[in-house]
């Protein structure tokens, strides 16, 4: 004879809590970890009806739709709508007791499955997580939309004007270049200014020029390989770290990006960084290097922790 269930007629003072908190939705997600082992090495499995065990994995689906999830209402007429009968409430009636295995009638009038509510509640935390995640990458990238247009802005007050896809970081780069320097070329100085001629024998770059002007259209193109292995060995030989080392560095990302993607890194990192510059430009280029979209891998990791969830609830 088939067990009979644990919904109980118990008055309400002595009924447990609802085993999932009244907000628990989990409509839209179309998965529910089913826990074979479990399911199979049951006592229900062992002793249901064919007609039984197909009315109790439909409840159990349209449990994990309601709100809250893993529940259902104590009334026959939507039970039995639920198990998928239509309207034959005198076959579910006849069902009843075995499809309802394990389900507990709780405080608020309504069936819930414990085993179903683990798994629930398991849903509800990654989903509220992602969620939260989604509404902080959101946020985040609203600011940093509007810190480039502000970028943009300044940049084009003093002409230049970089491709409308550069990295943030980049631009940034550019705005610590070329407006903090236009700000300082603003100020009046002391002593009336000098001009002077760069020659092969003056080049400040070291490359070799002919006789002209350095204000203006006429000043030296800057050496960017030069100035990348002199601004990153000084840089980074203020964190400890010898010329020779950080000469092998700086040739590894300039290999990877390029010098004048190094040169504008490390004119960040010396203006942003507030650590190790080399753990900050590496952070950087495998952020710049990922193309993964972020809902994707919010995704994929929500079903594996599922999938790792379910895993674990069969050994136990």
């Amino acid at each position: 004879m088939i067990l009979l269930t644990m919904v109980a007629s118990m008055s309400d003072a002595a009924l447990p809590d609802p085993l999932t908190p009244p907000d628990c939705d989990l409509r839209g997600l179309e998965y529910m970890p089913l826990l074979g082992n479990h399911l199979f090495g049951s006592e229900f499995n062992a002793r249901a009806t064919d007609s039984e065990w197909r009315a109790a994995l439909t409840l159990w689906w349209a449990a994990w739709g309601q709100v809250p999830a893993a529940s259902l209402p104590d009334e026959d007429t939507a039970l039995c709508r639920f198990a998928d009968l239509g309207k034959d409430v005198k076959s579910w009636r006849k069902l009843r007791a075995g499809a309802l295995h394990g389900w507990v009638k709780c405080a608020d009038g309504r069936l819930y499955h414990p085993l179903l509510a683990k798994q629930a509640l398991i849903a509800w935390e990654k989903r509220q997580q992602d969620r939260q995640a989604r509404t902080t990458s959101a946020e985040r990238k609203a600011r940093e939309r509007a810190d480039r247009s502000r970028m943009f802005e300044d940049l084009a007050a003093v002409g230049v004007t970089p491709a409308w896809n550069i990295p943030t970081g980049d631009l940034r780069a550019l705005v610590t270049e070329h407006v903090r320097d236009q700000s300082r070329e603003k100020v009046t100085p002391v002593t009336p200014p000098v001009t002077r001629n760069v020659t092969a024998k003056t080049g400040r770059d070291g490359t070799v020029y002919s006789d002209t002007n350095v204000s203006g259209a006429d000043a030296p193109p800057i050496d960017v390989v030069k100035a990348m292995f002199d601004e990153g060995v000084a840089l980074l030989g203020q964190y400890g770290r010898n010329a020779s080392s950080s000469r092998s560095i700086i040739g590894k990302w300039r290999n990877a990006r390029g010098p004048d993607w190094v040169l504008r890194a490390i004119r960040a990192a010396k203006a942003e960084a507030t650590g190790d510059p080399v753990e900050w430009i590496q952070g950087r280029l495998r952020r710049e290097n990922s193309d993964e979209d972020e809902r994707a891998a919010y995704r994929r990791l929500a079903v594996q922790e599922y999938l790792e969830a379910d895993k674990a609830a069969g050994r136990a």
